[in-house]
């Protein structure tokens, strides 16, 4: 098949492919994911050659361990769960993943309280400084390693809340709860930065 009609097969068509060995379709899946794969890792890891890595041996494992797949249509769930799991296993490896934890019965409840404070009428050289974004991905680093994996497939990566939950053999509402946990301390962390920039001129002085 000519590169156009690769482009346009579906992954469901292109797995079943290259499980017949079909070089031109695993060709087509690492186009389609590489920058994905490579994406997920680097913000999980924060580390630019282990991210170039754990690519290279995601699709390693593709062609290795894709036969064991038994349904195609759920290849990219898989692909992102091995990129997943090859991350945190840098990060154990390094010891640079975070210590804190939390049970997943605590995890899945609904929080009893949010955080009212709102800085988005701040201006944007505020909050898109080199300092604010060093804050933010500090805080980020330093949530519990299940909620610090939601919030970076869904607001770093934009995953959907479906192939987050099927990602981390999670249900739809522990995503949502582990998200809405994990934006709470992003905001408690971050409130305490930009409230500086609210004070009205002369308080605290």
């Amino acid at each position: 098949m000519g590169k156009k009609k690769k482009d346009q097969l579906s992954d469901t068509v292109l797995v079943g492919a290259i499980k017949n060995g079909d070089a031109s379709a695993l060709e087509e899946i690492v186009r389609r994911y590489s920058n994905k794969v490579y994406n997920l890792a680097f913000h999980l890891t924060r580390n630019a050659s282990a991210a170039e890595e754990i690519m290279q041996d995601v699709f390693l494992t593709v062609i290795a361990k894709i036969g064991t797949l038994t349904n195609d249509a759920f290849f990219s769930t898989w692909l992102y769960r091995v990129t997943t799991n090859a991350s945190y296993g840098f990060l154990r490896k390094e010891k640079k993943f975070t210590e804190q934890t939390v049970s997943d019965e605590e995890m899945d409840q609904e929080p009893a309280t949010d955080y009212e404070y709102d800085w988005s009428t701040l201006p944007d050289d505020i909050l898109l400084s080199e300092e604010s974004r060093t804050i933010l991905q500090g805080s980020i680093d330093s949530l519990p390693e299940s909620m610090r994996t939601v919030v970076i497939m869904k607001d770093v990566e934009g995953f959907s809340n479906e192939e987050i939950a099927q990602t981390l053999g999670l249900s739809v509402p522990a995503v949502k709860s582990r998200l809405h946990r994990g934006r709470l301390i992003l905001r408690d962390a971050l409130s305490g930065y930009f409230r500086k920039y609210s004070q009205p001129e002369g308080v605290g002085a």
